[in-house]
């Protein structure tokens, strides 16, 4: 085990530590489908061992923790085949090319709820399995409008908009209902900003 001291400096804590980059000496696309590509790359670790990594590209998105007016979150629930149920989760999507993350949460929070954001914060990014993923989530606070003015869905999407008190929220992660790694990480980030 590597034993990692915090030091701080102008910006912060930061932790020392050695370098662990992995030399990419080839990589190869085995895949390519609507949603992801999976690359296969030949490494070199830091020790001059090499191996093999298999790598799921899918680019970035962003993940909106939406609030209205009356101090209620906008959530969504929609059906996800890879884990064979219906999630309640915070409004999320891929960017498109070009797009600002601020843009592709302003687009999505319209597109899956209705609600135009009056105000965005960003809270953090987040890799949620960077063990063989390189998708970014750029993570949002959103103040939303009074009325929503309906849905404007991808055609492959089925959202249905949940509307939670930050009590009912709360108790839908105690209880394991709402469990999904970017919801969870913008909650935790939404209660720690304040």
């Amino acid at each position: 085990m590597v034993y990692c001291p915090l030091f701080r400096n102008k910006g912060g804590f930061k932790m020392a530590y050695e370098d662990l980059t992995e030399k990419t000496l080839a990589a190869r696309r085995v895949f390519t489908g609507k949603l992801i590509a999976v690359d296969v790359l030949d490494i070199e670790l830091p020790d001059g061992r090499r191996t093999t990594r298999e790598v799921v590209r899918h680019g970035a998105a962003v993940g909106i923790l939406a609030r209205r007016p009356d101090g209620k979150f906008v959530f969504v629930r929609q059906y996800r085949k890879a884990v064979e149920e219906p999630l309640v989760e915070i409004i999320a999507g891929g960017m498109e090319p070009g797009e600002s993350p601020e843009e592709a949460a302003r687009r999505e929070t319209a597109e899956e709820t209705g609600y135009e954001a009056t105000r965005l914060e960003r809270l953090s990014t987040i890799v949620c399995t960077p063990g063989y993923c390189e998708e970014r989530i750029h993570l949002f606070f959103a103040e939303l409008a009074e009325t929503p003015h309906g849905q404007h869905q991808d055609p492959d999407e089925n959202v249905h908009p949940v509307v939670l008190d930050a009590a009912e929220v709360e108790s839908a992660i105690r209880g394991g209902t709402l469990f999904d790694s970017k919801s969870l990480s913008a909650w935790a980030c939404w209660k720690l900003r304040a």
